[in-house]
């Protein structure tokens, strides 16, 4: 009987020992898994590409106050310097780069004016790209003041989002930049969507759009979030500057100007649709190509609720009623994929805070 007590305590007392040690090694796991996850945190920009810091090339003294004509000479000399001899393979879009993109003082993206890339700046999105020449053609008829009016010296860029794999989509973006006399430049971006188009290399086989429904899956969700640190309508960029100031930097008085501007690509021009590097195509578009039509959404669509009622199956709906013709973009040169593009020049988005 006292054996068998004995043994019983021998036993339990065994057997929390062994759930103690047990104890300790998931302790310790969790431990070290928590300390590795941190420092990969911290640690995420440096596996991240692009892994170095760049020094983007300087403004010339005086800069802001040249003419737009003289602006866009000084930056696409910058372009033609540094004009990629063998096009980089777009960039992952990976955990890393979205951990790394998490840390970066996102609010630089809408307070810094410059046209140049400050230095440190690291481009996680629309990594690659290529830019040309273009010009703002209005359209007769058009209500709306500033740059809708028209402008003689821009730069157009195109990208895709991220790098295509298996999981992730063609996505097709633009960064127009129109150059102003005397003051900072009006930059407006636009998408397709944020989910994109699939495996359709045709880079203008759809619209884009400065406001697009929020996008489903982990990876949209993370960049929701992450530029939701500065602004309550991340999917959104206002078009306001356009028309506040014109092309000889003169300010309007009263800007008239829509929320919504839909950028459709003109009939003849597209790319092969199926897989391939869409710089490639794209710099065979002939110089003086309207390659973008501008149209706006009606005015009742000023005060619609994007956040919670604009879905991609009423966006369609949305575009039908906008039969505004507001202008056109025309090329002025060819498409040029350089590293100064790609990682020198910065497009300031206007947020909606």
């Amino acid at each position: 009987m006292e054996f068998q007590i004995y043994y019983r305590i021998g036993y339990i007392e065994s057997a929390a020992g062994e759930d103690m040690k047990i104890g300790k090694v998931v302790l310790a796991s969790s431990v070290a898994v928590c300390a590795l996850g941190a420092a990969f945190y911290f640690l995420a920009e440096n596996f991240a590409e692009p892994q170095v810091s760049r020094q983007p090339a300087n403004a010339p003294s005086g800069y802001e106050h040249y003419s737009a004509c003289e602006k866009q000479n000084v930056l696409w000399n910058e372009i033609e310097k540094s004009v990629h001899k063998i096009l980089p393979e777009n960039r992952n879009l990976g955990l890393s780069q979205m951990i790394a993109m998490s840390r970066q003082e996102i609010s630089i993206k809408g307070q810094y004016q410059s046209d140049f890339a400050p230095a440190g700046w690291k481009k996680y999105l629309h990594s690659r790209g290529t830019i040309a020449k273009v010009k703002i053609v209005s359209h007769p008829g058009s209500p709306y003041t500033g740059l809708f009016q028209g402008a003689d010296c821009g730069l157009l860029r195109l990208s895709l989002t991220y790098k295509v794999t298996r999981s992730r989509a063609v996505a097709p973006g633009l960064a127009l930049k129109i150059l102003r006399d005397g003051v900072p430049s009006a930059n407006i971006s636009a998408l397709v969507s944020l989910d994109g188009q699939k495996k359709e290399y045709n880079f203008f086989k759809n619209r884009m759009s400065n406001i697009v429904p929020l996008g489903e899956g982990f990876g949209k969700t993370w960049v929701h979030r992450i530029f939701s640190k500065v602004s309550r309508f991340p999917e959104e960029l206002l078009v306001e500057d356009l028309a506040a100031v014109d092309s000889r930097g003169h300010t309007v008085s009263h800007p008239v100007f829509p929320r919504q501007l839909f950028f459709v690509p003109a009939p003849e021009v597209s790319t092969p649709s199926i897989e391939h590097d869409i710089r490639e195509s794209i710099a065979k578009i002939p110089v003086g190509t309207i390659i973008y039509k501008i149209y706006a959404a009606p005015d009742h669509y000023k005060n619609f609720d994007y956040v919670n009622d604009y879905k991609p199956e009423n966006a369609e709906a949305v575009f039908k009623e906008s039969t505004i013709h507001v202008a056109d973009i025309v090329t002025t040169s060819d498409f040029v994929a350089s590293d100064f593009g790609d990682d020198g020049i910065f497009f300031r988005h206007q947020l909606r805070y």
